[in-house]
């Protein structure tokens, strides 16, 4: 039986604890801590690990990239010339493979973390075997094609966990009797000062979920331009007020 203490942040009695990674997490605000040797509650900083290098240099590798491929056509190539051109105009990058792996899942059997098209009011998570999943931009048979292509789509084993299944069915590589197989939770909005130039759709939102089903916490959601399948730009973050949370809300 899972027992609760009080949070240190919104003083309800529904913080838990995590084995995975010894600390305390609310399930009210979300709000993550530990306790000191004396018992004491403390907050707990959990660092989002970025990929950085000086703009001179990565301006230098990002002009040999360039050059290669102007005789080359190889997809890593591509991706290491994107990357070399986002950290020149000085920005970091996230793994979001290596992100969504090391903070993994909640008590309640869920993604810690979501990530969505900045486009789209509702992000749905697919639960797959083993250990993999797929964020959803969108929901039904007939999505269109920039929809699916668009997916973020998580490899096996990044969550170290069999999904809870329904009473009586075993584990299997098919994804059948998976209990909840997909949940779905608002995608935050962007504050005027941070609108990128262009169609939304081309940029992402990363953000820590509280509970699925249910409108993202004020957490630091993060702003993000993608490279590739799993590597990602930081174009900025921000804390959600009162009234976003409202206007989310009502989008559909």
């Amino acid at each position: 039986m899972t027992e609760y203490i009080e949070c240190i942040k919104c003083k309800a009695k529904q913080a838990y604890f995590r084995k995975e990674t010894q600390d305390y997490r609310c399930g009210k605000c979300g709000e993550i801590f530990t306790l000191n040797s004396e018992g004491t509650p403390e907050e707990k900083v959990e660092k989002i690990e970025r990929i950085k290098m000086p703009k001179e240099q990565a301006k230098e590798a990002w002009k040999k990239y360039c050059e290669v491929l102007r005789k080359r056509k190889d997809k890593f190539l591509r991706t290491m010339k994107d990357a070399m051109y986002q950290m020149k105009e000085g920005r970091e990058l996230i793994d979001v493979y290596e992100l969504i792996s090391k903070f993994g899942i909640s008590e309640k059997n869920e993604p810690v973390f979501a990530i969505a098209r900045a486009d789209i009011s509702e992000v749905i998570f697919e639960k797959q075997d083993t250990g993999s999943g797929r964020y959803k931009m969108g929901e039904g048979w007939n999505r269109y094609a920039e929809d699916i292509n668009s997916d973020v789509h998580l490899p096996q084993k990044v969550f170290d966990v069999h999904w809870e299944r329904i009473d009586g069915e075993e584990p299997n590589n098919r994804g059948w009797g998976i209990k909840d197989k997909e949940i779905k939770t608002k995608v935050p909005i962007i504050p005027v000062e941070l609108i990128p130039e262009g169609d939304l759709k081309n940029y992402y939102i990363l953000w820590e979920v509280v509970d699925w089903e249910d409108l993202p916490p004020p957490k630091d959601p993060i702003l993000l331009k993608r490279i590739s399948e799993n590597l990602f730009a930081v174009l900025g973050c921000w804390d959600v007020t009162e009234l976003e949370r409202s206007v989310m809300r009502g989008l559909q």
